[in-house]
């Protein structure tokens, strides 16, 4: 089946549960933790300021998610505000970060997991564990957006239960005292803090590359998105507030990344550490398979156009899924779970790295959305998140080196891209309108699949904002 577009049947409930499926999880069950031993009390300011910045935030992506519904996501706010160039950069920079960051989500899923089943293993055992995990995420999405967002919205539905319950019973149990001194370790850790916070509200964007699939964007995304922040914003200060208040702050990073089994043992006076490993684990699949699936359709938007192998594009006659792009996961993910099987390190050396190259991947799209977004109240919305965005670039540290290697890559493949297409031309016959026309190494623009072809392959297919009426 040769088909490029993907079928709009996500509505509004559909939205919300991908929105929380692919924010909660590690934001709940494993930041919370690492957030409190690194600052201690000051945490809870990190997790105030971060709530705050989420719903304006998010609101910027929903915006542009209604004006651009393709599955190309941040990439494609990019090429509609500065080119075709720009765009196939801010692509490929895009699918790197999603491929090196969203393994850290399965990788933990299978550390909780395996701490259910074999308690003590090794940390080569739980990155294979983790592994497996992601495998069976990859394969629920092979079934369809439909099969795994039903299976997704029942689980979540009970496993937010458990942790609200979980909350409510802990919190009457701490103390007041664990909140003094303020900054025990002094207030230079805020940014290491604000940088760990940061990486449980990455996903917000993870709802834009599925926009293609999204039934009535205009309504859907603005309904949605009110929602799933409300929920989040909630949770995430109940949790930390919880941590702060229970736990004691000297853990370490192994006892970090399963903290929620000792808070669910200090909620029932009993230890139920196998039911805690389970019930953590479970979410955390659902955030893997969430983020499987966002990054599978911009896998999908880059095959469409040639940026990666062409055939990826195509979709399966039973489900209308892209099952090449969700296959190709596989040998994606497994260069970063590779990585820490031969350093024997765990998935936390990822998250701070990860947040740096997210926070580049946003402030891509905000500086898009000044092009894009020039009139009526979303501007100075804009404004604001972009401001905080950059004011949060200092804190990064050294992460922001990984996050500049990864974008000087994204650069030099582009670059590439273009001469090839270039030498492709010149070898082009004159008299061949055809080929001139379309070549056959030649991408094809989202924009071309969406208003039909251009026949100059020069012709830029990007909307004049100021003539577009759907940019007003």
């Amino acid at each position: 089946m040769t088909t490029t577009g993907l079928r709009r049947h996500i509505g509004v409930p559909g939205l919300v549960v991908h929105y929380l499926t692919s924010v909660l999880g590690v934001g709940l069950l494993v930041i919370p933790v690492l957030a409190w031993t690194t600052a201690g009390p000051l945490s809870l300011l990190a997790w105030g300021v971060l709530i705050l910045y989420s719903y304006p935030f998010a609101l910027v992506f929903a915006k542009l998610s209604t004006l651009h519904p393709t599955s190309k996501g941040v990439a494609r706010f990019v090429e509609a505000a500065f080119g075709r160039r720009p765009g196939r950069v801010a692509a490929l920079y895009l699918l790197m970060t999603l491929l090196a960051a969203n393994p850290v989500l399965g990788l933990i899923a299978g550390r909780y997991l395996l701490a259910a089943l074999a308690p003590g293993a090794s940390n080569q055992a739980s990155l294979a564990t983790g592994g497996l995990v992601i495998l069976a995420c990859i394969a629920l999405n092979l079934l369809g957006v439909k099969v795994s967002g039903r299976v997704q919205l029942a689980v979540l539905a009970v496993v937010t239960a458990v942790l609200c319950a979980v909350i409510v019973l802990a919190l009457p149990r701490g103390d007041a005292a664990s909140l003094r001194p303020v900054a025990p370790h002094g207030w230079a850790v805020f940014g290491d803090c604000l940088l760990i916070c940061f990486f449980g509200f990455i996903g917000w964007e993870n709802a834009a590359p599925i926009a293609e699939e999204v039934r009535d964007p205009a309504r859907a995304f603005p309904r949605g998105i009110l929602c799933a922040v409300c929920v989040v914003g909630v949770l995430y200060f109940a949790m930390a507030l919880t941590v702060a208040l229970t736990l004691p702050s000297d853990q370490n990073t192994e006892e970090g990344l399963t903290g929620f089994t000792r808070l669910l043992r200090i909620a029932t006076g009993a230890d139920h550490a196998t039911a805690g490993y389970l019930v953590a684990a479970v979410l955390l699949v659902l955030t893997t398979n969430a983020w499987c699936l966002g990054t599978s359709r911009v896998v999908f938007a880059l095959a469409r156009e040639g940026i990666v192998p062409r055939n990826l594009s195509r979709l399966s006659p039973r489900t209308g899924t892209p099952a090449r792009a969700v296959l190709a996961l596989v040998p994606g993910y497994s260069l970063t779970i590779g990585l820490l099987v031969a350093t024997d390190s765990n998935e936390s050396v990822l998250i701070k790295a990860s947040s740096a190259a997210y926070l580049l991947v946003f402030l891509l799209a905000f500086v898009s959305a000044m092009r894009l977004l020039r009139t009526g109240p979303m501007r100075w919305t804009n404004y604001l998140v972009t401001a905080v965005t950059v004011l949060m670039l200092p804190f990064m540290g050294i992460s922001i080196g990984y996050a500049a290697a990864m974008f000087a890559a994204a650069l030099l493949v582009e670059a590439w891209l273009t001469r090839r297409e270039r030498t492709g031309r010149l070898r082009t016959p004159v008299s061949d309108t055809a080929s001139r026309r379309a070549p056959s190494n030649e991408p094809r623009d989202t924009a071309s699949l969406e208003h039909g072809p251009h026949p100059d392959p020069h012709h830029d297919p990007r909307p004049d904002p100021a003539h577009d009426p759907r940019e007003r």
